[in-house]
């Protein structure tokens, strides 16, 4: 992140921005400004990445463990001291508070400690005794080799934790990767990843292809695992496209996460429990809580520590003071969502208590929302809107509540 790198990045996009190949504009969701374009990679390029770290990916395997954890932590080290240029440019482009864009970095440098020291232990072989009389005989061992290359096709909501946060173990096992991030907050892996290669100046295992559906359809034909995280929708998109060649899928996808809480619980620990849950990232996190079922006797007190406790969330942009506990909305898309789900609730009878509007000016802005009196002909309850919105609803017990909790199209 030193002032020449910069001015070397800058040339070199000033250069590609010349070459007349299909761009992405990226943006800052805090104010819609353009932060800068990106080249898209035709399935050419991406199938010549993914070609490159096969190439490299046998003799990386061959380090060993120990010699490819040298490199992990050297690629620690790095992200260590960059740490806060780094978060510099996670606010830039997802519009995160200060915490939420340090946090990222911390936990790349926290799994690195992690995968590192108990790699030996989850890849060591396994001798399994024989259950069959044929096999009385034998010998068994169970040994375990990486994938070659592994693909990942990661969100916008955590850009480095569901990218390059994925690759740590997959690296440690001796496995290759190729990164697809979203087209919306590509800038930060792109960075990750130069200083894994030019910084660090560790082996050529780990690349990153821009693009959107084309360029993620290709790196799935081309590569030998994929790991998706996204919503149900693109998910099954990418399930349907690894099945045609039998490559391996991981899917983590979204949900509808509920809470429950009864008429014995602490309320004061459940107020706030429920807020960070449902606040964090701005609400933009896969297992935020965005449903709560209270029994009856505590709703309205439950409901009006909750309204206090969102009332108070401080929004806006963020400094290095930590300032703020909400961002704004890193996917324009997505606060499209967020209205309609809850203008689909007022329109149905629920109570909007605070928050309930975009917020007014430049830039993707929501306010922190709770809406009370929803029910289950609400899309609010019922599909994944992904932003700073909670819906409450009063249920007669505890039975009623666990059953209206698993009426989901979403596992939970």
């Amino acid at each position: 992140m030193e002032p020449t790198a910069a001015s070397a990045r800058a040339a070199a996009a000033d250069a590609a921005a010349t070459s007349g190949a299909p761009r992405i504009d990226v943006h800052r969701p805090a104010d819609g400004s353009l932060i800068r374009s990106v080249e898209v990679d035709s399935p050419q390029r991406v199938a010549e990445a993914v070609a490159r770290v096969r190439e490299a990916q046998l003799e990386w395997e061959a380090l060993g463990f120990r010699e490819r954890a040298r490199w992990l932590e050297r690629w620690r080290d790095w992200l260590l001291a960059n740490r806060e240029p780094l978060a510099d440019l996670i606010q830039e482009e997802t519009g995160k508070v200060r915490a939420e864009a340090v946090l990222e970095v911390q936990f790349l440098e926290v799994a690195i400690n992690y995968w590192t020291k108990h790699g030996p232990r989850f890849l060591a072989d396994e001798r399994p005794k024989p259950t069959q009389l044929v096999g009385r005989a034998k010998r068994l061992r169970v040994r375990y080799r990486p994938y070659p290359v592994v693909g990942l096709i990661s969100p916008w909501n955590f850009p480095l934790i569901l990218s390059a946060g994925d690759a740590i173990p997959a690296l440690v096992a001796g496995a290759g990767v190729v990164i697809k991030p979203s087209e919306l907050t590509p800038l930060e892996v792109i960075e990750v990843v130069r200083g894994w290669r030019e910084e660090v100046g560790a082996p050529p295992v780990l690349e990153v292809v821009n693009g959107v559906a084309e360029t993620g359809g290709a790196l799935i034909d081309a590569v030998d695992f994929v790991g998706f995280t996204g919503s149900d929708r693109t998910g099954r998109a990418v399930m349907k496209r690894a099945a045609e060649t039998l490559t391996p899928v991981s899917l983590e996808l979204g949900g509808k996460d509920p809470a429950i809480v009864l008429r014995d619980a602490d309320l004061e620990r459940a107020a706030n429990a429920v807020t960070f849950g449902g606040f964090m990232n701005t609400g933009q996190v896969c297992m935020s809580l965005e449903r709560v079922y209270v029994e009856e006797p505590i709703y309205d007190e439950f409901v009006a520590k909750v309204v206090e406790r969102v009332g108070s969330l401080r929004r806006g942009q963020d400094d290095r003071s930590y300032g703020r506990e909400q961002g704004a909305i890193t996917s324009p898309a997505q606060l499209e969502v967020i209205e309609r789900h809850v203008a689909d609730a007022r329109e149905k009878g629920a109570r909007v208590l605070c928050g309930g509007r975009r917020a007014p000016g430049p830039g993707a802005w929501y306010e922190p929302t709770v809406i009370a009196d929803a029910d289950h002909s609400m899309q609010v309850m019922r599909e994944e809107t992904f932003g700073p919105v909670l819906a409450i609803a009063k249920v007669a017990d505890a039975e009623e509540a666990v059953r209206l909790a698993n009426d989901s199209r979403y596992g939970l």
